[in-house]
This record gives C-alpha cells, structure tokens and sequence, in this order.
C-alpha cells in the first residue's frame, strides 16, 4: 500500500453544496503547499456552481494563477484510470478522482490518499473533527467508471521542477 505523506494533516471543509472541485483543489494546494493562494476565498473564487468541471475550474485557476499547472484527464476504460491514479500516488503527487456514485446520482470529487492493488482510499469530506475517508476496491472503481455515468476523469497538479 502506498499513501501520501502526511494527507490527514491538511483539513479542507467544503464550504459550499456545488463545490467539491473547487475544496478538492483547495486541498490539493493546501497538501502541496503551494504559496501567493488566498485560501480564505479559494472556494468562493473559483466555485462555478453548475458550471463545476475539473476542467472549467480549472481554466479560471490558470487565469488568476499562471504558475499553478492543473492537469486533468478523462479515461475510456477504468482500468487505464486506475493506473494512473496508482502511478500518481506512488510519486507522493496527489490527485482527485471523479467517481460515480450510482445511476442518476451523479458522481462525487475526492482526494486519493492512498492505493494498493487491491484497494483505494480517498477523502470524502472534512470537518472540525478531522477528515473522513472511503474506501473502494479496485474492481469497483473500475465497475463505476465502466457502466455508470459520469466520473471518467482526475486531475493533479504539476509542480514546477527547481
């Protein structure tokens, strides 16, 4: 198994009932510590409401800040996600997940704090008393991603090399 470094030391309460992208990437740059960020409006400057994508949030966070490198990617097949996620994690760079949450019930933006083979664990939400995880197994992340709708994607965050 391998997990971010010290994940469950940064805390994001999401705000706002439409913003879990922009808390996830509040978070991602609260983990990566990443300065000139106001986090005290970060969600209220860049919470598109119905318009939340990774990549419409995203483009207005490169607009305001040219120096933070938001990367997204949609996947055909879960599996390929999977990967990916996996990949990210085991180079300690943290990411967010898109994950379907059943038919019509839209899907739910998380960071992922750790993964094995077997298992993924990520951020559901966060409060004064810490934050709360889930935890899915690879097979149905894969299941969710290939037959429901929506949650294809992740996104990170490069940094820029010294």
């Amino acid at each position: 198994m391998t997990e971010l470094q010290n994940w469950d030391n940064v805390v994001v309460p999401q705000r706002h009932i439409t913003g879990c992208i922009p808390t996830g990437f509040e978070w991602l740059i609260r983990y990566l510590r990443i300065q000139a960020v106001n986090p005290q409006t970060f969600q209220e400057d860049f919470d598109l409401g119905n318009n939340n994508s990774f990549n419409s949030v995203a483009g207005r966070i490169r607009e305001r800040y040219s120096n933070i490198d938001v990367q997204s990617k949609s996947f055909d097949q879960g599996i390929e996600k999977i990967r990916k996620i996996q990949s990210l994690i085991e180079e300690q760079k943290p990411c967010l997940i898109s994950l379907a949450l059943g038919h019509d019930l839209g899907w739910h933006i998380m960071p992922i704090v750790r993964v094995s083979n077997r298992r993924i664990g990520m951020m559901h939400s966060a409060n004064t008393r810490g934050n709360h995880t889930w935890g899915f197994s690879v097979e149905e992340i894969k299941w969710r991603h290939d037959n429901l709708s929506g949650g294809k994607d992740i996104s990170w965050i490069e940094l820029a090399r010294p």
